[in-house]
């Protein structure tokens, strides 16, 4: 039988669901200590993608207690309204409808001159993924990762650096 005391939190967080309030060996309200890209952070933090408007990609706005401290609610609002206002435009039947008439009608050689509006809404959003860790995040000593390496599933930050 193992004591509560000789449990240890592993050295490498990964990131898991929200299960209640954070527990006592968190970086939850403590100071960023390390620096991003070279140490491991302390916690990750997932915000979850939203369903409630069915199969369209957007993250839920709920605001993190972890981050309490180091951004406001309306600065982690305004970034995640940002980022699912990029990714409604990513999937707009109707640009895609208009990309892929166009790629029949010339036997898909516009697809070699002009980049569909997914692939441009895509670099768009990873601009803004980096302008938000230099600009707000980083200094803060949080990091947002980018969620096309995990499908859309969830947005982590890396937080306790």
């Amino acid at each position: 039988m193992v004591s509560r005391t000789s449990r240890r939190r592993p050295l490498i967080p990964h990131s898991s669901y929200y299960f209640g309030p954070p527990p006592a060996d968190c970086a939850y309200g403590t100071p960023p200590v390390g620096h991003i890209g070279v140490h491991h952070p302390r916690e990750i933090i997932r915000i979850e993608r939203d369903y409630a408007s069915g199969e369209v990609v957007q993250f839920t706005p709920i605001y993190p207690l972890e981050l309490e401290g180091r951004i406001t609610p309306t600065q982690f609002l305004e970034t995640i309204n940002d980022i699912n206002e990029i990714l409604i435009s990513a999937y707009s039947i109707r640009h895609s409808f208009v990309y892929n008439f166009f790629a029949i009608a010339t036997l898909q050689l516009s697809t070699l001159l002009v980049a569909s509006h997914y692939t441009k809404e895509m670099r768009r959003l990873q601009e803004k993924f980096e302008e938000l860790n230099t600009q707000l995040y980083n200094p803060v000593g949080l990091n947002i990762l980018w969620p096309r390496n995990v499908a859309f599933l969830f947005v982590s930050l890396d937080c306790g650096l």
